[in-house]
């Protein structure tokens, strides 16, 4: 997916769903002030979109356009290294659930204390797995 969906001398939007975060739009724009020639930046998460206005005489086109680019590549990778993480703890939470389940009824009949400490486990690892899922359940 292109991430310059238009640019003109002095101006540059860049659109992805990533920027319909807040945080993500904010520390974008942080990074963009910084760079020289950058006069202001526009964010309209509604729109996941960033507007990039700088000194077109100051900077070519074609250089603001590769700077921005390399800019919020490197914020999107770093959030799909965070999925990625997230990700895989949420799938041994899962396997906490299933396995602390399976041991909870396994010991529903024999020792309260080993079944109340499955039972446990398993409330902890549906939390975590909640906890990943929030922003689907709250919406």
């Amino acid at each position: 997916m292109p991430l310059i969906v238009s640019s003109i001398p002095g101006r540059i939007r860049i659109r992805h769903k990533a920027l319909a975060s807040a945080r993500r739009s904010e520390r974008l724009q942080a990074a963009f002030l910084a760079l020289d020639g950058v006069v202001r930046v526009d964010a309209n998460t509604a729109a996941s979109s960033l507007i990039v206005h700088y000194d077109a005489a100051a900077i070519p086109a074609e250089a603001m356009e590769s700077v921005i680019d390399d800019i919020v590549a490197a914020e999107l990778k770093a959030l799909h290294a965070g999925r990625n993480r997230e990700a895989t703890v949420n799938r041994y939470a899962k396997y906490g659930m299933l396995l602390s389940l399976a041991a909870t009824f396994a010991l529903a009949r024999g020792g309260r204390r080993g079944h109340a400490l499955s039972a446990g486990l398993f409330a902890a690892c549906l939390g975590l797995h909640l906890y990943f899922h929030r922003g689907r359940i709250l919406s």
